[in-house]
């Protein structure tokens, strides 16, 4: 029988699928080939991605490695199936470039079938983003009358979306604290360059988005009031998380008090799915701690955000979520029951949370996870092409990132 992936995953990632069912989803583990797939990586990783970079079906890594003078900060590894992951040269561009990357991401801003490079620059105190495309052989390479872009101080991560629906990926930049042209708190803590098509961009954040308070840390983007365009949950550290509703032009509207219950917490990351099975997305909201006035019992650090309807939220406590400062949350259906799992990163190593329907789970680390369990952040693809998400964890420490394969046998 045919075994397929439902993919709950990222909204500005993979998009959407039909449901299939696994033959036997209690058969389901995760499954460390690390060292039949990837070569042994002696630098310490700061972020990680699957994407396309040739033409052919199978999702090829690459990897943002801490600045080191004088030497490349990216690393591309083709996937070559059976045979893993080849390292390759990704071009002359890459290799000059003189100012540290802070971070990047991936699309494929001019729809030629090849991801693209999208990456934040920092050189003597000015911050810039540069647009690498992707000759779809794996070469990236800049196109003369696009870019550099300059970026208030403070900014420094982007993700790719579809903001205005006319089916090119947008970019929208954040940081924790962006400062101004006079060095004071700037009111716009965000910035959107919209693809007017074959990867120009154009910035109309002043037209777009609202004033802000600083604090963002990351951005989920999703449809949380229905009308079919993506909304935005703005992730706070140390402070109120917000909501942006779109206007369905890409125009967002500021609606945290009505929406949105108060909480102060230490919020890190956030993802969604439709955990009650109603039609609404939810939120599941992970933080390193919540002020003990918002908490739903002892010890509280992780929360759902049950959507109600038109993009309303309140807070659902779940005791079976981890008890410990936590760092990121990944919804996908691992199993292949057509239910949202839960793959949450916290300070004593990664919970597999199992969905068996209308927020009920059962803690399957121990039986269906590898020993080694501490990482920063991953990133999903079917990197062997049977159908089910596979993973890629990122460590900070040299050697210790994995890949592990998605398997039912």
């Amino acid at each position: 029988m045919l075994r397929v992936l439902l993919v709950l995953v990222f909204l500005n990632g993979c998009g959407a699928t039909q449901p299939h069912v696994a033959d036997n989803p209690a058969s389901q583990r995760f499954r460390d080939v690390t060292g039949k797939l990837l070569p042994k990586l002696g630098f310490s990783s700061r972020q990680a991605f699957f994407l396309r970079a040739d033409q052919d079906a199978l999702s090829d890594l690459i990897i943002l490695k801490k600045a080191i003078p004088g030497k490349s900060q990216i690393n591309l590894f083709v996937n070559h199936n059976e045979k893993g992951f080849q390292q390759k040269n990704p071009g002359r561009w890459i290799e000059e470039l003189e100012a540290p990357i802070l971070s990047l991401t991936v699309a494929d801003l001019n729809r030629d079938g090849g991801d693209d490079l999208i990456l934040i620059l920092k050189k003597m105190g000015s911050v810039s983003t540069k647009i690498l495309f992707n000759n779809k052989k794996g070469y990236f390479y800049a196109k003369d009358k696009e870019g550099p872009y300059s970026l208030l101080p403070g900014i420094n991560r982007v993700i790719s979306i579809d903001l205005d629906q006319d089916g090119d990926k947008d970019l929208f930049y954040f940081g924790q604290k962006v400062l101004g042209e006079n060095g004071k708190v700037s009111r716009h803590q965000t910035r959107v360059l919209i693809n007017k098509g074959e990867g120009r961009l154009e910035d109309l954040t002043a037209m777009l988005l609202p004033r802000l308070p600083a604090g963002i840390r990351d951005a989920s983007f999703a449809d949380y009031n229905g009308d079919g365009v993506v909304d935005v949950f703005l992730v706070y550290g140390g402070g109120q998380n917000r909501i942006l509703i779109n206007n369905g032009l890409g125009k967002f509207s500021d609606r945290t008090t009505s929406h949105i219950p108060r909480i102060l917490d230490d919020s890190q990351h956030a993802d969604w799915a439709d955990f009650d099975e109603d039609g609404d997305n939810d939120l599941l909201v992970v933080n390193r701690e919540i002020d003990p006035h918002y908490r739903g019992y002892p010890g509280e650090t992780v929360y759902f955000l049950e959507n109600t309807g038109g993009g309303h939220f309140k807070k659902r406590s779940h005791k079976m979520l981890p008890r410990l400062p936590s760092y990121k949350a990944y919804l996908l259906d691992a199993n292949g029951n057509t239910k949202p799992d839960a793959l949450i990163l916290t300070s004593k190593g990664v919970y597999y949370l199992q969905g068996r329907g209308r927020w009920e789970f059962v803690d399957e680390t121990r039986k269906r996870l590898p020993r080694f369990r501490f990482f920063r952040e991953m990133d999903f693809a079917d990197i062997n092409q049977d159908g089910f998400l596979d993973l890629f964890a990122l460590s900070p420490t040299p050697g210790r990132s994995r890949i592990w394969l998605n398997r039912f046998d």
